[in-house]
């Protein structure tokens, strides 16, 4: 039995927050995507990915953690806004992994954001 939890960042780069949660959640650098969880019942990892470079399954999260830094609209139109994207990654994750999947959403902006936004 496998179970994943993925971790998806709406950003392609690794910026000083997220590459201390990657360090917190034990990634050695930052080429590296994936974590084995020990576990004595399945084949447990962390997987990490931006979210528009992200190409594996969704089998078998069991869990995801959604990452966005700066605001949930964007102003730049080659930067996807936060909300659909989410949106987007929360319905296919339920559509196509076994588990039912929570999901925590961490957003690494500076400036106060009303969690309905996103």
């Amino acid at each position: 039995m496998e179970w994943n939890l993925l971790i998806l960042s709406a950003e392609n780069q690794i910026t000083e927050e997220t590459r201390w949660l990657r360090t917190k959640l034990g990634f050695i650098d930052e080429t590296e995507s994936r974590v084995p969880i020990p576990s004595d019942v399945a084949e447990a990892n962390i997987i990490w990915s931006s979210v528009m470079e992200f190409s594996g399954s969704l089998d078998n999260v069991g869990a995801l953690i959604f990452i966005y830094e700066g605001f949930s609209r964007s102003t730049d139109p080659a930067i996807p806004d936060a909300q659909p994207l989410l949106h987007e990654v929360a319905r296919q994750t339920s559509l196509q992994s076994r588990y039912k999947c929570p999901v925590l959403v961490i957003n690494f902006n500076d400036i106060v954001t009303n969690a309905s936004e996103v």
